[in-house]
């Protein structure tokens, strides 16, 4: 199916080692700016480079590319995020998210919404991070992953409805509430863990220990 493909988009995190999860095979992939030198540490080759070329200091005339202004509403990874659904793409999975600037950070996760908003599923990909949404009435599974956390955020003024199985802290019909980090540093004690979102938008992220 069109919306099972993946998107891969490079931001540029200066992320250091191997991501969290491998890139998939298959991918189509965009980087943003200077993430070119993140796909280019990890051997892979872009089929678009966009983005003002402020930050990679050129313009790679010999890869396939689009050069936009320097002055827009657009970050480069949002504006990758938007070519990938201009393509179809539902699936989009963004790699060097973290390990950088916080606002930059914060501008990568707000992209998840953003995202989201636009009926498609995003996931940020750092070294030692990974981080999705999950919205009302959806229900997202993790495998367990030893020394790793799962840590949950009310990314709306509140969650209710929350269930958690499978952990170490579970949760049934809980609130929570974006003022209050209720949902940090859990364990996945089951092979498999359960999140389920009753109302409102969570966000997970699981973190290597």
């Amino acid at each position: 199916m069109e919306n099972d493909r993946i998107c891969v988009i490079f931001a540029g995190g200066p992320e250091e080692g191997q991501p969290y999860l491998p890139v998939p095979q298959q991918a189509y992939v965009i980087c943003a700016d200077s993430g070119l030198r993140l796909a280019q540490r990890l051997g892979i080759a872009p089929d678009l480079v966009l983005g003002d070329f402020d930050s990679l200091g050129a313009v790679p005339a010999d890869l396939p590319h689009m050069t936009v202004p320097v002055e827009k509403d657009d970050t480069d990874t949002v504006l990758a995020a938007r070519v990938a659904m201009e393509k179809g793409y539902r699936n989009i999975r963004i790699y060097g998210a973290f390990g950088g600037r916080l606002d930059h950070t914060l501008a990568n996760i707000q992209t998840l919404e953003f995202l989201y908003q636009a009926g498609a599923h995003g996931e940020l990909i750092g070294t030692h991070d990974t981080a999705c949404l999950i919205g009302s009435g959806e229900t997202t599974r993790f495998s367990y992953q030893p020394k790793q956390s799962l840590s949950l955020f009310s990314w709306t003024e509140r969650c209710t409805g929350v269930c958690v199985r499978g952990v170490h802290y579970p949760l049934e019909q809980a609130v929570l509430e974006r003022r209050f980090p209720l949902g940090v540093s859990n364990e996945i004690t089951a092979p498999e863990a359960e999140i389920v979102c009753g109302n409102g938008i969570l966000l997970a992220v699981r973190s290597a220990l």
